[in-house]
């Protein structure tokens, strides 16, 4: 597959499979998903990769953040993929492993009494870090595409990260993200690009 093919060619699945996936083949995927670009390369960032009896404690908290994301959801969506939405924050789609996303914890030292480049100042780390982990989590969609695997980016976990932190024993630092990963059970349509988007200048 090129890499036109890869990038159009992803979908984020909600329904799996419940074949597994060996551990050597997520080893490969990190490893290239690794090689994302990070602020001053300092590649703040830690995954842990999940199945078994964790990975079900850890859905089972999960599911805890879908009463949270629901007003979000029916503000966006019709009733159909609301509710295919909370099936998929109850299970993960069957899911059989999920990856979870970390970087070092720091408070934000904004004050809105600030101008925009002194809010930026003092969180310039923070920011930094996020933006190391979302290349991070972009290479990790596109590979594990390539490898014929699904993945689907989350953020709404956030809500209950508390109690992942507490299942893992991390104290210092930030959930970004999970993702859960497997053999995709499902071929989602392309959902359309909005135009527009683009501002060209000097050409």
């Amino acid at each position: 597959m090129d890499i036109d093919a890869i990038v159009k060619g992803r979908r984020s699945i909600r329904k799996y499979q419940p074949q597994e996936v060996s551990r050597q083949i997520l080893e490969d995927i990190l490893a290239t998903a690794l090689w994302a670009p990070s602020g001053s390369n300092r590649q703040d960032w830690e995954v842990i990769a999940v199945r078994g009896e964790k990975r079900d404690q850890l859905v089972a908290i999960v599911e805890g953040a879908k009463h949270h994301i629901q007003p979000n959801l029916e503000k966006l969506f019709p009733e159909k993929i609301i509710q295919l939405s909370m099936q998929f924050f109850k299970d993960l789609g069957g899911a059989p492993a999920v990856l979870l996303v970390y970087i070092p914890c720091k408070e934000s030292q904004c004050e809105t009494a600030q101008d925009k480049r002194g809010r930026f100042r003092p969180d310039v780390q923070h920011f930094d870090r996020l933006l190391s982990a979302a290349a991070l989590i972009q290479n990790l969609l596109l590979t594990a595409h390539a490898h014929g695997l699904g993945t689907c980016w989350m953020v709404g976990p956030k809500y209950v990260e508390e109690k992942i932190n507490d299942l893992f024993g991390m104290t210092d630092k930030e959930l970004v993200s999970i993702i859960p990963i497997g053999y995709p059970d499902q071929t989602p349509p392309a959902p359309p690009r909005k135009e527009g988007v683009i501002r060209w200048e000097g050409f």
